[in-house]
């Protein structure tokens, strides 16, 4: 199973060299989007939070609707995390267990 990305090109350079299977860097994000989560042999897809607002729509369809694989994480690029930006992991856990998980510094 692959640890896939979608990214930003600075962001790309960092996950190639921690080890990730695949790294793209979209100029058409839906459609990556959808070509990396129909395949069988990935099993996460990591994708920036700014590529994850762009295809905000296509993204809740696929977590509401997915079955199984690949899991897709979202991560902040370079320039760090957007604010009020609320990733689908915590909105899924939230929905789970009914409260919010924050961190306190």
């Amino acid at each position: 199973m692959k640890i896939v990305a979608m990214c930003d090109e600075e962001t790309a350079i960092g996950l190639k060299l921690a080890g990730f299977h695949e790294v793209y860097i979209p100029g058409d994000a839906r459609k990556i989007f959808r070509e990396v989560t129909s395949r069988k042999d990935v099993a996460v897809l990591f994708i920036t939070e700014r590529i994850a607002e762009g295809i905000s729509k296509d993204l809740k369809e696929y977590l509401l609707q997915r079955e199984d694989l690949p899991i897709v994480v979202e991560i902040p690029d370079k320039k760090g995390k957007l604010p009020e930006h609320v990733d689908n992991i915590s909105m899924l856990v939230r929905r789970a267990v009914g409260v919010d998980i924050e961190r306190r510094k």
